[in-house]
């Protein structure tokens, strides 16, 4: 916080046991403009062919995946349509990652998906992503099963029969 969420510079003694709740929040709300990203009017950005590919762990501690849901379907009301959405927003909820895939957990790390890929093939090549193939992997880097993560509001469900450690075995369905 002593580096990027005052507008003035703490110094570097600055830690979180110095934060006042009665009076620091008020202090925080000039670096808002610069982090919040909370706009959902995204037609400039649409209207120039740009493609917006988000993703967000469900088991986040930090950010809230609800709230990521929610701009992304204020995005969606603004622009009239969830198909319309889709054209340049696809937003992927991954299960069991927290916070960029940073620490071990249930789901997949930051190293057991390639959102950059699918973002390149749908701008250059007019592929739109209908889902992103995640893995997880042991510590010895041995595959222990794949997944298919679909765009938001569709989910991946397991179709009754393969292997359910293979992607293959799933399909994006939707609400």
């Amino acid at each position: 916080m002593r580096y990027f969420a005052f507008a003035e510079d703490l110094g570097e003694q600055y830690s979180l046991n110095d934060f006042d709740f009665d009076r620091d929040p008020p202090r925080l709300e000039h670096m808002a403009q610069y982090y919040d990203a909370d706009e959902p009017d995204l037609e400039a950005f649409r209207r120039r062919s740009g493609k917006l590919l988000m993703w967000h762990g469900w088991a986040d501690a930090i950010v809230p995946p609800l709230r990521t849901i929610e701009y992304y379907e204020s995005v969606e009301k603004n622009v009239g349509s969830g198909e319309a959405t889709q054209d340049f927003l696809r937003l992927f909820m991954i299960p069991g990652m927290d916070h960029c895939g940073i620490l071990e957990g249930p789901g997949i790390s930051d190293g057991g998906f390639d959102p950059l890929t699918a973002l390149e093939k749908w701008v250059e090549y007019g592929e739109t992503p209908t889902s992103l193939l995640t893995t997880k992997t042991d510590s010895t880097g041995a595959v222990l099963w794949t997944r298919p993560v679909c765009p938001y509001p569709q989910r991946a469900v397991y179709k009754g029969q393969g292997d359910s450690n293979d992607a293959i075995s799933f399909e994006c369905i939707g609400p």
